[in-house]
């Protein structure tokens, strides 16, 4: 069975009407029916203008999404296993992790992504899947916090912010045995069975 995941830094549905990241994302599923895609808000606080941009972005989708309540339903694992996609959204992906690892919905994506749900996910939803993150604590301090662990190494997303850029390369130099991926916005990357095999401009 084909695992995937796509990483997208700075574009998608959050800041385009009808990005092309989008619909590379729903054509990776190879069906008649609609798609079933999940958008799963945690990082942005369940924000109420983020999750209706999503059900604009992908009309003719089945769509859903979870907020931070759903997470614990008894029936999560269920629900996330019809999804043929799970889309995650940007925010603050250390906070994110912390309500995953609390509600044990860290280990509910890894067993769909193992049985062939794909994930796809911005910004902070791009740097999750991998061993180890590097980004903002506070608007001045940055830090290192353990991603999934799904891909190995780490990704720095919105490459292109200067000071993001300094402060990642700073931190990148002592990951001597570390695999490093940088995306400017509207950069991304295509994950098969956890080697990259696309990168995608839009």
């Amino acid at each position: 069975m084909q695992r995937n995941i796509i990483a997208i830094s700075g574009g998608g549905f959050s800041k385009n009407e009808g990005d092309y990241i989008d619909e590379y994302i729903i054509q990776q599923v190879k069906k008649d029916s609609p798609v079933h895609i999940c958008f799963i808000p945690t990082a942005s606080g369940d924000a109420q203008g983020y999750i209706e941009k999503f059900y604009q972005a992908f009309p003719n989708a089945n769509t859903s999404h979870l907020t931070v309540n759903d997470l614990t339903d008894s029936n999560i694992q269920e629900i996330v296993h019809e999804q043929d996609i799970l889309y995650v959204g940007g925010g603050n992906t250390q906070l994110m992790l912390e309500k995953w690892r609390q509600t044990r919905f860290d280990k509910v994506l890894k067993e769909a992504y193992a049985n062939g749900v794909l994930l796809a996910g911005i910004s902070a939803g791009a740097m999750c899947w991998f061993e180890i993150c590097y980004s903002e604590k506070t608007d001045d301090t940055y830090e290192e916090f353990e991603g999934l662990g799904i891909l190995e190494g780490s990704l720095c997303p919105h490459y292109n912010d200067e000071k993001r850029q300094s402060l990642f390369d700073k931190w990148a130099t002592k990951q001597l045995d570390r695999t490093i991926f940088t995306l400017e916005d509207n950069e991304n990357l295509h994950f098969r069975n956890e080697k990259c095999i696309a990168k995608i401009s839009t």
